[in-house]
C-alpha cells in the first residue's frame, strides 16, 4: 500500500511539473543571433478561447517581469506581440469556417454515433457542448464572453507588447534596429490578413486601425535607424591631396631657381 502512495505521489510531481514546462513561454535568445521567424514560433498552451488562457498569460507575464536582461525581455514581448496577432487571426477563422462545440476525440465520435443511432438525431459533440458550456460560463465571467470580446483583449495586448518591447529592446543597435523593422514588417502584412477575414458587423475596425498604425510606425522609425546606421562616411581621397602638393612643391622649386639665377644675372649686366 506504502508502494503504491509513493507511485502515486512521484506520478503527481511529474504531472506538475510537466503542466509547469507547458506553461513557461519559450524565450528567443539574445539580439545577436535572433531572427524574425524565432520571434513567431508559438509555445504549447491554453488556447486564446480557453478560460484558462487567463493563467497562461499571468504566467508569461510573470515570467517576463523576473528577465533581468532588458533586451531579452524586449524580445519575449515581441514575440508575444506576435502570438496576439496570431491568436486573434486562428479564432477569427474558426469561428468563420468551423463555429460551435468541438467534438472531444475520441469520446464524442462513439458517444455521438450511438446516440444519433436510438435517436435518430444528429449530434456532432455532446461531450464538446458540455465542456463548451462550462467554458463559456467562465469566459463571461472574465468580460470574454464573445470571439470579438477576446479579439478586442488581443489587439489591445498587442499594443500594449509592442510598446513594451519598444521600451526595453536597446536603441542605436544595427542588428536590433534591423530586426525590428523586419518584424513590424511582416506584422503590418499580417493585419491585413486579419482585416480581412472581419465584417464591420464584429466592430473591430477601430482598433485593427490603430494597431496598423502604431505598427507602421515602429516600421518607419526602426527603419530610418537602421539606414542611417548602415550609411558611412566615404573615406577622404588622398590621391588628389598628394597630387597637388607635389604640384606647388615643384613651383616653389621654380620660383627658388628663378630667385637664386636672379643676382649672377645682375652681376653679369
Amino acid at each position: 500500500m506504502l508502494l503504491l502512495s509513493g507511485v502515486i505521489q512521484r506520478r503527481l510531481v511529474a504531472a506538475g511539473i510537466a503542466g509547469a514546462m507547458a506553461l513557461a513561454p519559450l524565450t528567443v535568445h539574445a539580439t545577436g543571433s535572433a531572427d524574425v521567424d524565432a520571434l513567431w514560433n508559438q509555445h504549447d498552451g491554453a488556447s486564446v478561447d480557453s478560460a484558462f488562457y487567463v493563467v497562461q498569460t499571468w504566467w508569461d507575464g510573470l515570467t517576463r517581469a523576473t528577465q533581468s536582461d532588458p533586451a531579452q525581455r524586449g524580445l519575449d514581448e515581441l514575440a508575444q506581440a506576435n502570438t496576439d496577432l496570431l491568436n486573434a487571426y486562428t479564432l477569427l477563422q474558426q469561428q468563420r469556417t468551423n463555429p460551435g462545440p468541438q467534438p472531444v476525440a475520441v469520446i464524442d465520435p462513439l458517444l455521438s454515433s450511438t446516440y444519433n443511432f436510438v435517436t435518430g438525431s444528429n449530434v456532432k459533440a455532446p461531450i464538446g457542448s458540455v465542456f463548451n458550456w462550462a467554458n463559456q460560463s467562465l469566459l463571461k465571467l472574465e468580460g470574454r464572453g464573445s470571439t470579438e470580446d477576446i479579439v478586442r483583449s488581443m489587439m489591445q495586448d498587442y499594443r500594449d507588447k509592442q510598446a513594451a518591447a519598444m521600451r526595453d529592446l536597446p536603441a542605436g543597435r544595427a542588428d536590433t534596429e534591423a530586426l525590428v523593422a523586419a518584424n513590424a514588417q511582416r506584422e503590418t502584412a499580417f493585419l491585413v490578413k486579419i482585416k480581412a477575414i472581419t465584417t464591420p458587423a464584429d466592430g473591430l475596425a477601430s482598433l485593427l486601425d490603430a494597431a496598423d498604425q502604431s505598427t507602421i510606425t515602429v516600421a518607419a522609425k526602426h527603419s530610418a535607424t537602421n539606414a542611417k546606421a548602415a550609411v558611412k562616411p566615404a573615406p577622404k581621397a588622398t590621391g588628389q591631396d598628394n597630387s597637388k602638393d607635389q604640384s606647388k612643391n615643384k613651383d616653389g622649386g621654380k620660383k627658388k631657381d628663378d630667385n637664386s639665377k636672379a643676382p649672377g644675372q645682375s652681376a653679369k649686366d
